[in-house]
């Protein structure tokens, strides 16, 4: 028997029991899993519904006393208004990786959004563009150097807008590197909006 619980962005809770498996259920939003660890007490996903399947997007680990421990996660950074003609910065960092410390993370984002499908099933037929890490972008960083940070899992670019209303930012965080000594690659898909006021 398996039971989770989900809560979706609009703040209903579900709860769902399956008695077979999880498998079978329609899973997106964010689902709460208990955990009998001594060290874990949830795991806490993120489902999406990327181009007709459930896909594991986010995964958080937490403990007892309910600080994230681990999981498979980003973090941005971004304000839900601007103005126009400003340059609107967005940072993304790679918290939790999936593959390893050394790995490299970029962003991938369609340069016209609005062609995108909801679950990005036509994302790699548009044009797109690349954003790399702190590490790789080309531009010196020596204010950030000695401050430890993983420069190769921070993303950070500026956007600006020509008019005015509400933006749509989807892309892809993707995350590469050698996994038990083979290529890898993670993908964590983000959907997120801001306000360009005039």
């Amino acid at each position: 028997m398996a039971s989770c619980r989900t809560e979706k962005k609009n703040g209903t809770v579900n709860n769902a029991q399956n008695s077979d498996s999880t498998d079978s259920l329609k899973r997106t939003g964010i689902w709460k899993y208990a955990v009998n660890n001594e060290y874990v007490k949830d795991s806490i996903v993120e489902f999406l519904k990327i181009n007709g399947r459930d896909y594991v997007n986010q995964i958080w680990l937490v403990n007892k006393e309910r600080d994230t421990i681990g999981g498979n996660y980003f973090n941005m950074y971004l304000n839900d208004t601007t103005e126009l003609g400003q340059i609107t910065r967005i940072r993304f960092e790679l918290a939790q990786p999936a593959i390893s410390k050394d790995s490299e993370v970029y962003v991938l984002l369609p340069v016209d959004e609005s062609n995108l499908d909801k679950e990005f099933s036509n994302f790699f037929d548009l044009k797109l563009d690349t954003l790399h890490s702190l590490k790789n972008d080309g531009i010196p960083h020596p204010d950030l150097a000695d401050l430890g940070l993983h420069l190769n899992h921070i993303v950070e670019f500026g956007i600006e807008y020509s008019t005015s209303g509400k933006k749509l930012i989807k892309g892809i965080v993707v995350e590469k590197g050698l996994f038990n000594g083979k290529k890898s690659e993670r993908r964590l898909f983000f959907d997120e909006s801001i306000w360009v006021m005039e």
